[in-house]
């Protein structure tokens, strides 16, 4: 039995910012106003540009980065 060290930080870091970088992506258009979007000149847009919802998106993102670094660790599943 042994010890392994791994750093995990940048990736974690990176995860998050792909997380909301694929939200930004992907919702653009829903993301230059307050109102306005692809379905309406008068559609609100809150429910796209609320942080608890972007933070969310980057969270999700961080969270499938450490399952990948569990998995290589071979510590999946193992917490009790």
């Amino acid at each position: 039995n042994g010890v392994i060290k791994m750093n995990i930080d940048t990736d974690t870091q990176w995860a998050y910012w792909d997380g909301l970088r694929k939200f930004e992506a992907d919702k653009h258009d829903y993301l230059q106003g307050q109102i306005g979007n692809p379905t309406g000149a008068d559609k609100p847009n809150k429910k796209f540009y609320d942080p608890r919802v972007w933070i969310r998106k980057a969270e999700e993102s961080m969270v499938e980065r450490c399952g990948v670094s569990m998995e290589k660790l071979s510590s999946k599943g193992k917490y009790e």
